[in-house]
Formats: structure tokens, sequence, C-alpha cells
């Protein structure tokens, strides 16, 4: 058993990378926690497992297959566990955080929507104008 300080920093705050960390910990019986830091752009991790795991862990913690998460850097540290976790936890609620991000950009694929339509309608006008309709 070893016990994993993980630092990731990038975009990964309130665009539901916490959550995906505990689901990828809690599949791999990996104890521990997950918490924002006050910089905005990091993620302190705490993992308890056996060393394969957690070096298996590390590497799933670079998601790629999100368009809002990007991270940039992972550091580790190893050390001795402390058995202090039951389970994975999320020190912090992400759900209601990503509320505004959701809002932003569901207001910019609007606004993004409405200046196709623009678009849209005046090609269509010109085509109308050169068919003489």
């Amino acid at each position: 058993m070893y016990r994993a300080v993980i630092m990731v920093r990038g975009r990964i705050q309130k665009v539901g990378y916490r959550d995906e960390v505990t689901e990828i910990a809690n599949k791999m019986d990996i104890t521990g926690t997950v918490e924002n830091l006050p910089d905005g752009k990091s993620v302190k991790i705490i993992a308890e497992a056996d060393k394969d795991i957690l070096e298996k862990f590390i590497q799933l913690l670079w998601i790629t297959d999100d368009p809002l998460i990007k991270v940039i850097n992972i550091d580790t540290s190893f050390h001795p566990p402390t058995g202090e976790y039951e389970f994975f936890d999320d020190l912090q609620e992400e759900a209601f955080e990503m509320i505004e991000v959701v809002a932003r950009y569901l207001k910019r694929l609007n606004t993004g929507q409405n200046t196709m339509l623009e678009k849209w309608d005046s090609m269509l006008e010109k085509q109308d104008a050169m068919s003489g309709g």
C-alpha cells in the first residue's frame, strides 16, 4: 500500500474534473480525496492503494476526451499510507459550481447560433435576389 499526493494543474476547476477523478478512483477501489486549490488552476488528490494501481490511476488523470478539461501538468509524490480514508471523496460539491459554467457555454452557443441564422437569412435573401424571386 502507498499514499500518493498528486497535484494536477490546468483548466480543471469548475469543469467536472473532480467528478471524473472520483469516478475513476471509485472504479479502481482507491481511497482518498480530491479538492480544488485556491489558485483556481490546481487540484490536490490524495490517493491510497497498491503502487501499480496508483500508477495506472495517475495515467488516467490525463483526461483528454472532455472538451472542457485540459490537464497541463501532474506532479506526484509517494508516501507511506495512513489508512485514514474509507472511500474516495470529493471534498467540495462540484455540481453547483458547474451550473455557472454550463450557463456561460449555453449563452455562447446561443450567440453563435443566432449569428449563424443571421448569415443564413442573408444568404437566402441574396439567392432570392439572384433568382429574381
